[in-house]
Order: structure tokens, then sequence, then C-alpha cells
């Protein structure tokens, strides 16, 4: 039970704590630094966020093929998982 338990706590210290496929954009945008990366990368998803809000970038990824990339996606991703 006690090896559970620690690879438990293992996994969720190693999972991030925003990401396009689970956070949505209204809980990136709440946070300032999570929204800072949304500027970086996706400045009219901040500005769309009463619209869009609800919705995760990976569910928006089909309304905007083109702009939300997975490569796109994989970058944001990779700026969120620094956010402690």
């Amino acid at each position: 039970m006690l090896a559970v338990t620690a690879q438990v706590a293992v996994y969720a210290q190693a999972a991030p704590r925003f990401s396009t496929q689970t956070s949505t954009i209204n809980d990136l945008v709440a946070n300032p630094e999570a929204k800072a990366v949304l500027e970086k990368h996706m400045p009219a998803i901040v500005q769309a966020a009463g619209q869009v809000g609800g919705q995760t970038l990976k569910s928006l990824q089909a309304m905007a093929p083109d702009r939300l990339t997975d490569k796109v996606l994989a970058e944001i991703d990779a700026d969120l998982a620094k956010i402690k």
C-alpha cells in the first residue's frame, strides 16, 4: 500500500498544473503566469476568453486547426509546464 501511495505522490508532482488538454481558457486566464503564456502564443484567445472560456485549447483546435496546430499546443504546454 505504501508503494502505491508513493507512486501516486510522484505522479502528482510530475503532472503539470496547467495543460492545453485539461485546463479551460478561464483557468489559464485566471492565473497570471498562465495568462502570460497565452498572451505570448495566442493573444487572440485571451481577448476571446469571454466567448470560449469554458473550453480547452485542445477542444478549440478543431475550430482553428491552422492556428492551433499540434506544434503550437506543444509549445504552449512546454511553457505551462514551467509554472509551479
